[in-house]
């Protein structure tokens, strides 16, 4: 009987499962284009995942690489 409680307490729910994924593609993302990953910038769209979730929509992102370098000019 506990272990029918356990396996359902430890089963993944699709939402949570979602989460974690676009977790990872953010991370990808800030890798790939040069912006800072933080998991608190989740779906904060004026933070760098706003910037990710446009191009996920279709819109080309900033290459954050360069603003870095003038900055610190």
């Amino acid at each position: 009987m506990a272990v029918k409680w356990l396996k359902k307490y430890l089963t993944m729910k699709p939402e949570v499962a979602q989460i974690f994924e676009e977790l990872e593609q953010y991370r990808e993302f800030c890798v790939k284009y040069g912006y800072p990953y933080d998991e608190r910038h989740l779906y904060n769209n004026s933070t760098p995942w706003g910037e990710f979730d446009r191009a996920r929509h279709g819109k080309l992102p900033k290459m954050n690489w360069y603003a870095k370098k003038e900055r610190s000019q």
